[in-house]
């Protein structure tokens, strides 16, 4: 949704009143002009981020959106991998260091069993920039803690 100057001014303006009235109602003492003047201000201060949060998009990037905390640049792609046959025992840490070597990681989620909290031996990466035919040659039928790992291109969730 984009934001027009009008729609800014109609906020400014509220915020100045909003302001005026509650420095009123606190009592604090100062000719009217001055507490506008004040209120203005605020409302200057606080309307950029008012504008800039509703003009960013609604349709934002899925995969950017999933690693705000964490986003690479918005030049950057992110290609998700299948990773099976995992240990049991390995955590995130130790499967990130593992392909850490040659492919730059975004995250690593390792799937666990809602009733137990058991990991179930399979789980995703996210892999920036990367070649993923290459990586998908270089880490399928590689062995990590004793277990041959199958890597594939994971596939898109079905949601019904």
């Amino acid at each position: 949704m984009k934001v027009s100057l009008m729609q800014c001014f109609l906020v400014s303006l509220v915020l100045a009143v909003l302001g005026f009235i509650l420095t009123h109602q606190v009592a604090i003492e100062g000719p009217a002009p001055a507490v506008v003047a004040a209120s203005l201000l605020l409302s200057g201060i606080v309307t950029p981020w008012i504008a800039s949060f509703f003009s960013t998009s609604s349709h934002k990037n899925v995969s950017a959106s999933r690693h705000s905390h964490n986003a690479p640049a918005m030049s950057e792609d992110i290609s998700t991998l299948y990773v099976g046959n995992l240990p049991y025992k390995a955590n995130e840490a130790a499967v990130k260091a593992y392909f850490e070597d040659h492919v730059r990681i975004q995250s690593v989620r390792l799937m666990k069993d809602k009733k137990t909290g058991k990991r179930k031996g399979y789980g995703f990466i996210e892999v920036i920039n990367g070649d993923i035919d290459a990586i998908i040659t270089q880490f399928n039928d590689s062995v990590f803690q004793d277990r041959t790992l199958k890597v594939r291109p994971a596939k898109d969730k079905v949601t019904d």
